[in-house]
């Protein structure tokens, strides 16, 4: 009895706190902020489209021995929801990493199935502006203060370790990829608001016909015309959609087709939240700067 009990005083005085995060993007900033107090992992892996996520029971045991569950928010994880529930924890403590971001494309008016995938708050894809992942980075550090306040230092000193690089970096991308402000693109699904907003992007279309809906072939010819009209390079998609209609209009226009990366781990070299950005500014910039 005396053993067991010593070593499950050990095991407590040496636990780590266990997160689960929804998304790889932010279980990445969590174990930035963490160190090597946390565990973390993500449910989506990169490669996967985060609005669809099938609900196993794998992921529910996760989440019953999670002490910190990270939701994107913004109705983009909804089946989160479901795994929290199944997983039966009772003491894992919710946050909605969306919380502090000023939101894109909040609706005015009615939302319906009619319009595709329209969510109800406001753009979901944040994570993709980088000053929003000091915001999401500040989330974090009050929830993992609150859970493990003995290594709350250690949190408020990763942050602003996090803060400061990436501010270097943003003002060196701002600087580097200058060129980008202005650039006409097309982007296949409106993910990324956030990422061109911040690097001066300006969007021009969508590939699907409304978010989450197929393109009919008249959309794909009014896409051609404004190809051709507004001279647009580049056509810009996630890895996990069909390249049919892209290539469609690569081989009709010359457009060129480039995948982007929009969460860690989605493309070789999109190893962590910051090469994210690297990686897809650069890819941009090759082509563009021929």
């Amino acid at each position: 009895m005396k053993k067991f009990i010593v070593l499950f005083l050990v095991n407590s005085l040496f636990a780590k706190v266990n997160i689960v995060a929804s998304i790889t993007d932010l279980a990445d900033i969590a174990a930035t902020i963490g160190g090597k107090e946390v565990k973390v992992t993500a449910i989506a892996k990169g490669t996967q489209n985060p609005h669809y996520v099938e609900v196993l029971p794998s992921y529910m045991l996760k989440v019953r021995r999670a002490d910190i569950y990270l939701k994107v928010g913004m109705e983009l994880d909804l089946w989160s929801q479901q795994i929290i529930d199944g997983s039966r924890n009772g003491r894992v403590r919710i946050v909605d990493c969306s919380q502090n971001i000023k939101r894109l494309e909040v609706p005015t008016g009615k939302v319906d199935a009619s319009q595709g995938d329209i969510h109800r708050l406001g753009n979901p894809h944040y994570w993709l502006d980088p000053e929003n992942g000091v915001i999401i980075a500040e989330t974090i550090t009050e929830a993992l203060s609150a859970v493990d306040p003995k290594h709350q230092e250690l949190y408020q000193t990763n942050l602003e370790a996090f803060r400061r690089e990436l501010e270097s970096r943003l003002r060196r991308w701002q600087e580097e990829y200058a060129d980008l402000q202005g650039k006409n693109i097309i982007f296949y699904h409106n993910s990324w608001p956030y990422f061109a907003q911040r690097f001066g992007l300006k969007t021009v279309g969508f590939v699907e016909d409304k978010p989450g809906i197929p393109p009919t072939p008249a959309h794909l010819n009014d896409l051609m015309e404004v190809i051709r009209q507004q001279g647009v390079r580049i056509v810009a998609m996630e890895p996990y959609f069909s390249d049919r209609a892209p290539e469609f209009l690569r081989e009709k226009t010359g457009i060129r087709v480039v995948k982007l990366a929009q969460s860690v781990g989605a493309l070789p070299g999109a190893d962590s939240y910051l090469d994210l950005f690297e990686l897809n500014l650069k890819t941009l910039q090759s082509i563009w700067g021929e």
